[in-house]
């Protein structure tokens, strides 16, 4: 019997036994209770990049995502790795074989979770999501712990060029706690899942003040990590265990006149400090004259997943000169 199969018979078959036990009945003898089942929507929201991001509900849907739900509190699996599918019908995503539509229920209240060993008697589950369903190559998922959340590693060290973020796809996760069907229905009938963005983007950006004279070739910053371990409990996302060190490699030709905004560039959320960011740049004006380490120290705090940061550079004869005011904003 297939795990997907076994899911569903062992969901109708708990429910048959103990419906009767867990229910009120009416002066006929007829149970009132009904079988519920179990409906999850998702959303996310951002902004486009040249690496492969998901960055609004109609791009998600081109995905499927992995579903894990554990009793509440626990690390009681209820739901193991089961796959949700955007299917554009009425419910728009369904938990999906690969050709058809499955279907899970609500534990019934009252009923013990098997084997009995756990004497799980609790009907709220906290639901995890992963996306993509298959994880990227960087990414190395890590178990659920009930107290902490939701966590995975990754490893970005192949990564490091603008060109090799190219091919980079993001990954994104959902935590969604102590749900019930009552929870569901007042949701308008589906689980609320809202994906968040673990990583960060930085982005360069040429400023009309530095004229039509000069262009950057290339933007760096040594020694960047390149590996870290998220945690997601649902409310708060935290990156620790950094490991790793690269440079950052931004190759593109910012210009005004032509491009001025660099392409943004994922990379792990932490808060390095003061920095040196190099430039390479060339003055036309100069008989084209070439600077390859024309740069400045720069503080950079990208401790917050899910923002661009974006800095502003002005090059001159005489310097360079970094405005990150209000180079926030929310992914």
């Amino acid at each position: 019997m297939k795990r997907t199969d076994k899911y569903i018979w062992m969901c109708s078959l708990l429910s048959i036994l103990l419906l009767a036990a867990c229910s009120d009945e009416d002066g006929n003898g007829k149970v009132k209770a009904k079988i519920q089942e179990i409906a999850v929507k998702t959303n996310v929201a951002g902004m486009l990049t040249r690496t492969t991001t998901i960055d609004n509900s109609t791009a998600l849907q081109g995905y499927d995502i992995k579903i894990d739900a554990y009793f509440h509190d626990t690390e009681t699996a209820y739901l193991n790795g089961e796959k949700l599918h955007y299917t554009g019908g009425d419910p728009s995503w369904s938990f999906w074989d690969g050709s058809a539509a499955l279907h899970y229920y609500w534990p019934i209240a009252g009923s013990v979770y098997e084997p009995a060993s756990d004497n799980i008697d609790d009907t709220s589950l906290d639901f995890i999501g992963y996306c993509p369903y298959t994880a990227p190559s960087y990414i190395t998922p890590v178990e659920y712990d009930a107290s902490n959340g939701a966590s995975f590693t990754c490893d970005l060290s192949s990564y490091m060029t603008l060109a090799s973020q190219a091919s980079l796809q993001e990954y994104l996760i959902a935590v969604l706690k102590s749900q019930t069907y009552t929870t569901q229905t007042a949701a308008g009938g589906a689980l609320p899942l809202q994906f968040k963005h673990p990583f960060a983007l930085v982005k360069f950006v040429i400023t009309a003040a530095s004229g039509t004279h000069v262009q950057i070739n290339s933007i760096s910053i040594a020694d960047l990590k390149t590996s870290g371990t998220c945690t997601y409990d649902g409310a708060t996302m935290s990156w620790g265990s950094y490991s790793g060190s690269a440079t950052m490699t931004l190759t593109q030709t910012l210009k005004n006149g032509g491009t001025t905004e660099g392409t943004s560039f994922l990379v792990i959320p932490k808060n390095y400090g003061s920095k040196y960011l190099t430039v390479n740049a060339t003055w036309d004006d100069w008989s084209n004259v070439t600077i390859s380490d024309y740069g400045t120290n720069v503080t950079f705090d990208w401790e917050e997943p899910g923002y661009i940061y974006t800095y502003n550079l002005t090059l001159d004869k005489y310097g360079l000169k970094v405005d990150a005011a209000k180079y926030t904003e929310q992914w």
